[in-house]
């Protein structure tokens, strides 16, 4: 098992090219073992979906991101983002750092949104002790980012520490006293939802449930097969395009980034970003100093497909796109090979981290209305509903 730090590791990982590729063992290195997850959750999300706050979920997501990653600002590390939560890996380097950044994250969801975040960190050998692998693989989205594929079973090992009373504890963080600061420095919320260039804003979840290694790989290869023959390509099935992106200028959507990026919720502080964004949109509409090849950037650099162990989608498409692709996991559900869920919504959400806008940035993507996290509800339904659901470890 590795032992040293290497803080380089992941961006020294040859990408792939396809989402495909996903089904390819050779792509994917295993986690270097003193590294740590830094696992953050809402709790109660479907409520807060019920009280029309998804967005809010989605920002906060982002926003436990956005401050790791400038805990290492000259580190690529592997994230992912779903929806209600995100899963980032860190060397030992920074934890203690990280996890003053995570309670700062946890107590900004508290205080101004009224959500609960459930924060905790899990040293990797835990996980690699109790006998699951962590294994990652890069996926170029865009020469500006580069998206982590996880594999093994060990972060949904890890999750469920978080989540079991038994253990729990060990992993946990809570701010319940004193205050925490976080550097939230390139988080933006400036779009309005994205209509769907088509019917429909599809969130898809696909979980194997074979757990032989290479029975778990060709579920997923036929899937993805399946996918791209009801929806076509990447770019044919994507859930944003340029004509049907628009940015807010309205104050109080607004207020969202000024008071996590800026702690500043000033009229003066509004005011400033009213006037960037309005600038925006003007230099995209008549290309001024090349700001009209943005849009097409922020849609290559979407995370709208990605893989941690369950594939998940945003994919556009019509109503007929989606019964034929439920026809056909339903079918293979109930050949026992997966479980599956799916959300169907007019307009996907867009939560940025921008570094440098012609350069280092991601935009993560959910569907509107509760997205992926009510596609999970369908999908954990069906879990439960197997008999002696086996771990997965494929890929």
């Amino acid at each position: 098992m590795q032992a040293l730090e290497q803080v380089d590791f992941f961006q020294n990982i040859p990408a792939m090219e396809r989402i495909a590729d996903i089904t390819t063992p050779s792509h994917y290195h295993p986690v270097p073992a003193d590294w740590h997850i830094a696992l953050t959750d809402i709790v109660g999300s479907t409520k807060a979906i019920e009280a029309g706050k998804y967005r809010d979920v989605n920002t906060m997501a982002a926003a436990s991101i956005t401050a790791l990653l400038n805990r290492l600002p000259r580190i690529d590390i592997p994230f992912t983002f779903g929806g209600d939560g995100a899963t980032i890996l860190i060397p030992p380097s920074v934890v203690t750092n990280a996890q003053y950044s995570l309670l700062a994250t946890q107590q900004l969801a508290r205080e101004y949104f009224g959500l609960e975040m459930r924060v905790g960190i899990v040293p990797v050998q835990t996980v690699y002790d109790a006998g699951y692998s962590i294994r990652v693989a890069r996926l170029r989205m865009s020469d500006n980012f580069h998206q982590a594929i996880f594999a093994g079973g060990g972060i949904g090992y890890a999750e469920k520490l978080l989540k079991d009373p038994q253990h729990s504890a060990n992993y946990l963080l809570n701010a319940m006293t004193g205050r925490y600061e976080a550097d939230f420095t390139g988080f933006e919320c400036r779009w309005n939802a994205v209509r769907s260039p088509s019917e429909e804003t599809v969130s898809l979840l696909i979980t194997a449930t074979d757990a032989d290694p290479d029975a778990h790989n060709a579920i997923y290869r036929d899937a993805l097969a399946a996918i791209e023959r009801i929806y076509g390509d990447r770019f044919a099935r994507h859930p944003i395009t340029r004509e049907k992106m628009r940015m807010s200028l309205n104050p109080f959507k607004l207020r969202t980034e000024a008071k996590i990026r800026y702690e500043d919720l000033s009229p003066r502080r509004i005011w400033w970003l009213l006037w960037n964004t309005f600038k925006a949109q003007i230099a995209m509409r008549f290309n001024i100093q090349e700001w009209g090849s943005y849009p097409q950037l922020l849609i290559e650099s979407a995370d709208n497909e990605k893989f941690d162990d369950t594939l998940r989608m945003i994919i556009s498409g019509k109503v007929k796109q989606r019964e034929q692709l439920r026809a056909y996991l339903e079918q293979k559900r109930q050949a026992g090979e997966l479980v599956y869920g799916t959300h169907a919504a007019q307009s996907a959400l867009v939560t940025c981290i921008v570094f440098d806008h012609f350069g280092r940035q991601v935009h993560f993507v959910d569907g509107a209305d509760g997205g992926y996290a009510l596609a999970a509800k369908e999908l954990k339904s069906q879990m439960r509903a197997l008999d002696g659901y086996p771990a997965v470890t494929g890929s």
